[in-house]
């Protein structure tokens, strides 16, 4: 069988740690890792995965348009929704369902329902969310919160919620796929809001483990891709192993993705990003780059570390002094290689599946996820 070599730089940047390595510690310059003779697509072609996201895109915007009205009275209740929706945004979650339930031998109109629901919830999410946060940009603009006021937002995005489950409700698949769609959708949504009270309790601490940080994605962004390929799963007819790998691996990506997510917070470009740069300082996340920097970093600047973080008057050259401790102890290196080490993971649950175009598409997606830089 080949091999795949990766340059022990790539992975840790020399910061390989036991309790991270479970396959055993690096040699020399490499770490070797065994592949299957048709190996996943992993050719770090972001076009080819775009593209793919974007075959999908107009059947489930088409749908969302469908099920959400963009006029009425009040207008402060229609309006936010088609404002975020409007935004842009890639659709990568509907991609992720589509392809889910094309890995299990279903058909692209039974997973129709179950992607305008999914990306939907994650709407709903950012919205809730940016008002927790206190969050000021949200895909380049003002957030909902700040545009319409505060209580108009969350009654938005309660009324967003209610419709997820109501299209998720008119899957065009049998009735009992239809209620195991709407169940795990619950379960989803459940472990969603554990993971927002998870980060609450989490926002006065000064110290937090790297463990804590994955627990939390996991059930948050993890939650939600994992989400995504459970419920094309569940569209299209997969088996209960299909479903757990699939969910598996959808929520390991997740991970990855939101670990590289916090690190363009930090390094990103505004225009790009759509997000304050730095703003997670400002807010006092809890993220692998925190926790990177808490354990490595030396008695004093730790201390003046903890001081900016969470800091709701941080100015920017206070911010900039944040990202350059970032720089200083390699926490930004670190946090690339451990959204690596979670692709692979993932890619690994994912080689399970029987092998497919589909299979491959998805695995590419995976990869944009925890390759972009924006």
């Amino acid at each position: 069988m080949p091999y795949v070599i990766y340059n022990c730089s790539q992975l840790s940047q020399n910061r390989w740690d036991t309790e991270h390595d479970t396959e055993g510690k690096c040699e020399s310059s490499a770490v070797i890792r065994r592949v299957e003779e048709e190996p996943l697509t992993f050719s770090g072609d972001m076009k080819s995965a775009l593209e793919t996201i974007e075959q999908y895109k107009g059947d489930v915007e088409s749908e969302l348009g469908r099920h959400l009205l963009r006029t009425g009275e009040p207008s402060e209740f229609y309006a936010p929704v088609w404002d975020l929706l409007s935004r842009g945004g890639k659709r990568i979650r509907p991609a992720m369902v589509f392809l889910a339930c094309e890995c299990v031998g279903g058909q692209r109109p039974q997973a129709l329902s179950a992607a305008a629901a999914v990306e939907l919830l994650h709407n709903m999410t950012l919205v809730h969310d940016d008002i927790e946060d206190q969050s000021e940009l949200r895909r380049g603009k003002p957030c909902l919160h700040i545009t319409y006021g505060v209580p108009n937002a969350i009654n938005v995005g309660d009324a967003m919620l209610i419709k997820v489950f109501e299209i998720a409700n008119e899957s065009e698949i049998p009735q009992d796929r239809c209620h195991r769609l709407i169940a795990q959708i619950a379960k989803r949504a459940y472990d969603i809001t554990w993971g927002q009270a998870y980060e609450f309790s989490m926002w006065n601490r000064k110290d937090v483990r790297e463990e804590d940080v994955i627990r939390l994605l996991r059930n948050k962004t993890g939650a939600l891709t994992g989400l995504a390929t459970e419920a094309g799963a569940i569209a299209g007819g997969g088996t209960e192993e299909q479903i757990k790998l699939l969910g598996d691996f959808g929520e390991t990506v997740g991970v990855g993705f939101q670990v590289i997510d916090d690190l363009l917070n930090v390094s990103g470009d505004v225009k790009d990003y759509g997000k304050e740069i730095g703003g997670d300082i400002r807010e006092g996340k809890k993220t692998v780059l925190v926790a990177h920097l808490l354990r490595t970093a030396n008695a004093n600047d730790r201390k003046a570390f903890i001081r900016l973080l969470g800091k709701k008057s941080i100015t920017k050259s206070e911010t900039r002094k944040a990202i350059r401790l970032y720089e200083k102890y390699d926490s930004i290196g670190y946090a690339k290689a451990q959204a690596d080490t979670y692709l692979h993971s993932a890619l690994e649950t994912l080689k399970k599946l029987p092998l497919s175009d589909s299979r491959n598409h998805l695995a590419s997606v995976a990869e944009f996820l925890v390759s972009r830089t924006y």
